[in-house]
């Protein structure tokens, strides 16, 4: 036990001295003995060897750490150092540790058994900082230690005063259906150092096969205490694994603590055909701390054997089985116990082996479950992808069809008629709108000769929009009233003609908005909502929403900026690099919280949308009934000629006539009256060639 007890002192960091409800021993010679006789059953040897699970856990190893307890949060009891502890500390000045810290760097940095596979070579734990200043650390004198009664019996055994875990066991039940259930017991001595802020339990995120298959493991978390008291604790992914954690703070005074897991895995089991593996490091590799006791029992279905099972100790790269026994406590109950205390970044790893048999095959309601489960992201997205193309596809058929749509009211003006009709915006659209004041009573139109007035009749221009005013204001400005249509006036009727084409195209997006809003909603709201699913199936809800929604808000920036319609070169290339890079970083990011291949149909989801909603803005889209109105208009025109020739109905129609192209067919030798400006908008139009 003395052995034991200084090889425990090793990986403490400092001496931290503790009173209070533990008691002192300051004589290293009253640490009693250990029992000599450890009844151990012969080891059922299977074919995995130490190197073959240094392959089987390289990727997971690769990706464990040292937890941080200082970044958490957790507080409870709190010890007053003695006084004696204090002056023993200061007074003592030759080190009994520095052989003790020599055995244990030669083991960390010591060679295994076998071949080492380049991947674990290059695995490198996170160590408590360098050699030297281990070595000043461990330069230290004796400290003093406690006694600390262990579960289940309250058994009292000697420990030194300093911050480790001295003992920690998991019960492991393995149920006939495969769900596994942990109970595990970890007692601590906390001086305010790493364990500050409390105790954090580290859980793999995957179990990987013998090939280097992977698949994601679900726990559900049941109950933690702390000597006793239950305390809040929740899940949260972080990289590749799973932390147990408080749910608020609350900090971890000096003393003894027995901290209580219990929780659940329903994915743990490795199934290969013709028998199931259950793989545990029941330490994790990832405490800061040394380990001074480190046992686990498995309790298997009645009258389930394993087939094979074995235990091993150590560091990445350098298992072995010699330091660990197994034992059978029970018909159907296993013991797994490591002999010497397990340093810093030392693991306890089991493997069994279970017939077939011993697991009761799924039922389909739980393979669906289960496959749901480790791909439930990719199933969404796809779901989601599939609801908004078949929606698009659908509502097109229908549009094309000609079966109608939103109705959605759209004022045409003479300007926006010969768009739809013509889909342009030129000088004729500029005649169109002056003869729309004309019709209005604002401005009067005279021809004398080769000499064409805009006379501006009044300044009630309550009837124009905004932008029609603006463009009647450039025409007339300040108190001119009068404007010659000639060369000297081009830049005034260029100005006015650039407000109008604004207004125009202004016009038309935001009607082809509210004509979209019905699917733009409906197939980005799926892909929110997908998201929201998606996230209710990971253990950091919150975080992995608000993270793909703001991805998907930035896919569809960097789409919309890829598919910018830019006049010139430079522009055109800038804006489809910066929607490809934000596109990018969006997935990556997106990738980081979901499955790749998810973000990938997200954004193929986005794709759709855009691609539909620019079809939708074609004119074969949801301006094909406006565009029919337009070209109804025009036949109407023609077959009413006559009539709208006689009295004052063609001063009502000249801004549509001269709009849909119809002056040729309106203009006769003899004008019907003064209302006809047709042939004066004619002679206009050559001038502002």
């Amino acid at each position: 036990m003395k052995k034991l007890f200084l090889a425990i002192c090793f990986s403490l960091l400092a001496a931290g001295p503790l009173q209070a409800k533990v008691e002192e021993v300051l004589d290293i010679a009253n640490v009693p003995q250990p029992q000599q006789n450890v009844p151990q059953s012969q080891e059922t040897v299977h074919e995995i060897t130490a190197e073959e699970l240094s392959d089987y856990l390289a990727e997971r190893i690769e990706k464990a750490v040292i937890q941080d307890a200082d970044k958490l949060s957790t507080g409870a009891i709190y010890v007053e150092p003695s006084h004696e502890t204090t002056a023993l500390q200061e007074e003592q000045k030759k080190s009994t540790f520095q052989k003790i810290y020599d055995q244990a760097m030669e083991r960390l940095n010591g060679n295994s058994d076998g071949e080492i596979r380049p991947d674990m070579q290059r695995f490198s734990f996170e160590k408590a900082g360098s050699r030297e200043e281990q070595q000043k650390i461990w330069n230290q004198p004796d400290f003093p230690v406690i006694n600390v009664l262990l579960p289940p019996d309250d058994r009292r055994i000697v420990v030194p005063a300093a911050e480790h875990i001295p003992y920690l066991q998991t019960d492991i039940e393995i149920l006939p259906d495969g769900l596994v259930k942990f109970n595990e017991t970890i007692v601590v001595v906390a001086n305010r150092e790493k364990l500050a802020k409390g105790l954090t339990k580290v859980l793999p995120g995957y179990v990987y096969s013998r090939d280097g298959k992977r698949q994601k493991l679900d726990y559900t978390l049941l109950k933690v205490t702390v000597n006793g008291q239950e305390i809040p604790y929740r899940l949260r992914a972080q990289g590749q694994q799973i932390l147990l954690i408080p749910e608020s703070d609350y900090r971890l005074e000096p003393g003894v603590y027995t901290y209580n897991f219990q929780y659940v895995n329903d994915q743990l089991l490795w199934n290969y055909g013709n028998f199931r593996e259950f793989y545990w490091d029941v330490t994790g590799s990832s405490w800061n701390l040394v380990i001074g006791m480190a046992g686990a029992k498995i309790i298997l279905p009645p009258g389930v054997t394993p087939l094979g099972q074995q235990v091993f100790t150590g560091y990445p790269g350098q298992l072995n089985s010699d330091n660990a026994l197994i034992m059978q406590t029970a018909p159907s109950s296993w013991g797994y116990l490591a002999r010497t205390p397990l340093f810093i970044g030392e693991g306890l790893h089991l493997i069994l082996s279970l017939p077939e048999e011993a697991i009761m095959p799924p039922t389909l309601g739980k393979r669906l479950v289960t496959q749901f489960d480790r791909h439930g992201d990719l199933i969404i997205s796809l779901l989601a992808l599939a609801a908004i193309w078949s929606g698009f596809i659908l509502s097109w058929r229908y549009i094309r069809a000609n079966k109608g749509q939103l109705k959605i009211s759209l004022h045409k003006n003479a300007v926006l008629l010969r768009y739809l009709a013509f889909e342009r915006f030129d000088r004729v659209s500029l005649a169109a709108f002056l003869l729309e004041l004309y019709r209005k009573n604002i401005i009067d139109i005279q021809q004398s000769d080769d000499t064409i007035l805009l006379i501006k009749r009044t300044d009630n221009l309550h009837s124009l929009s905004p932008a029609e005013r603006k463009a009647v204001e450039a025409l007339f400005s300040g108190s001119d009233a009068v404007l010659n249509v000639n060369k000297s006036n081009l830049l005034k009727i260029r100005r006015a003609a650039d407000i109008l084409e604004k207004e125009l195209y202004h016009k038309l997006q935001v009607y082809m908005l509210k004509l979209n809003s019905g699917y733009l909603f409906f197939s980005l709201g799926m892909l929110v909502i997908a998201n929201l699913f998606i996230a209710l199936l990971q253990v950091n809800t919150l975080m992995v929403w608000a993270t793909a929604t703001s991805c998907l808000a930035l896919m569809a920036a960097g789409i919309i900026s890829f598919n910018l319609r830019c006049s010139k070169l430079w522009a055109k290339i800038l804006s489809k690099a910066g929607g490809t890079v934000v596109t990018l970083a969006a997935i990556i990011a997106m990738a980081a919280v979901i499955s790749p291949l998810a973000a990938v149909l997200q954004l193929a989801a986005l794709i759709v949308i855009n691609h539909y909603t620019t079809a939708y803005a074609n004119r074969n889209g949801l301006l094909r009934e406006q565009i029919t109105e337009a070209e109804n208009l025009r036949r109407h025109l023609l077959q009413h000629k006559e009539n709208i020739l006689l009295g004052r109905e063609i001063a009502a129609q000249q801004p549509n006539i001269v709009a849909l192209n119809l002056c040729d067919e309106f203009i006769t030798e003899t004008p019907s009256g003064e209302y006809n400006k047709l042939k004066a908008v004619q002679s206009m139009l050559q001038k502002i060639k």
